[in-house]
């Protein structure tokens, strides 16, 4: 089993999200139910309205992920936490023993000894964090935490089906040759955030759905 090792991840705020494909914002316009969607090359407003209510709701997949993206396992906190400390402890000992010509050099004003001093006493922080570091409970499997997000990404989709009052069937077997425009709609979403899941899970998903809502 290979040994974890420290990421310094940050928590990715500023980093900016990649918005939906050009192609899904396209698609996802012909599952309104109008025949009258098209006029030439320009989209009813009311398939548009529709369309962008589904991205919406699938932004807050997208969000999710990007998160996961920045979240450790105990032992990816572990490892970080014991390199944070070696680090500290290294940076502290060799601005206390600088040799003096180097010291000269650095000027007056940087007062490598004043740092060295900060720097001990956010060591002894991040040695008291030891124990709670021990604490942590494992992290689940990131595919547990996937799933969670595509159950969630089919619920907020479909609610805005329901808003629409368009009937979800539950439909999808490559086998006879048709599928659900609610399991399509939910495949080309989740292929496009990376979720690629088959047909079958997401139709199983919105079984599961129904039945818990009848």
């Amino acid at each position: 089993m290979p040994t974890a090792k420290a990421r310094y991840l940050g928590d990715g705020v500023g980093q900016l999200i990649p918005d939906f494909s050009d192609a899904l914002k396209v698609a996802l316009r012909a599952f309104y139910p109008d025949e009258r969607v098209t006029l030439g090359h320009i989209w009813e407003p009311r398939a548009e309205a529709f369309a962008e209510a589904i991205l919406a709701e699938a932004w807050w997949a997208k969000s999710a992920l990007h998160a996961l993206e920045f979240e450790l396992t105990k032992a990816e906190v572990q490892a970080e936490h014991a390199d944070l400390l070696k680090t500290l402890y290294a940076a502290e000992l060799k601005l206390r023993n600088l040799s003096p010509a180097l010291d000269r050099l650095l000027g007056i004003d940087a007062d490598p000894l004043g740092c060295a001093d900060q720097i001990s006493l956010l060591a002894q922080h991040v040695n008291d964090a030891s124990a709670a570091v021990k604490r942590l409970s494992k992290a689940r499997k990131p595919i547990d935490k996937q799933h969670e997000i595509v159950v969630e990404l089919a619920y907020r989709v479909l609610e805005v089906w329901h808003d629409y009052e368009i009937p979800v069937a539950a439909t999808g077997d490559s086998y006879f040759g048709y599928t659900s425009k609610a399991v399509t709609m939910l495949k080309l979403i989740g292929d496009d955030l990376g979720l690629v899941r088959d047909q079958l899970t997401w139709r199983d998903i919105i079984i599961k759905m129904r039945r818990k809502n009848s």
